[in-house]
């Protein structure tokens, strides 16, 4: 395989001959930036569907989601709708962006 170009099969970013294709971490750097991976879509759905349930819960940060669950499961409600939003808030919790937490 003398002469190799590594290439993004996404985007097509070519990088110098012979750079190898695993160990140096040269293409999973790459993939955090690559406008055309498919994390990137991923990232957008997770982001879309977050601002839905922040905008349902009422809550978004890991201390707010924390009280907002306590505060259901003591409230008088039904609990198939307790669970929902239970779930709703562990969802929430669970996508937190790294750090948050």
């Amino acid at each position: 395989m003398d002469g190799r170009i590594l290439t993004c099969v996404y985007c097509g970013h070519e990088y110098p001959q012979d750079t190898p294709a695993h160990g140096d971490g040269v293409l999973t750097e790459h993939i955090k930036i690559c406008e055309r991976h498919p994390m990137r879509k991923a990232e957008k759905d997770i982001a879309l569907l977050r601002a839905a349930l922040v905008d349902l819960i009422g809550a978004d940060s890991a201390e707010e989601l924390r009280q907002m669950e306590v505060t259901m499961r003591l409230l008088p409600a039904p609990a198939e709708d307790k669970a929902v939003s239970i779930n709703a808030i562990h969802a929430l919790l669970a996508t937190l962006p790294f750090n948050v937490m």
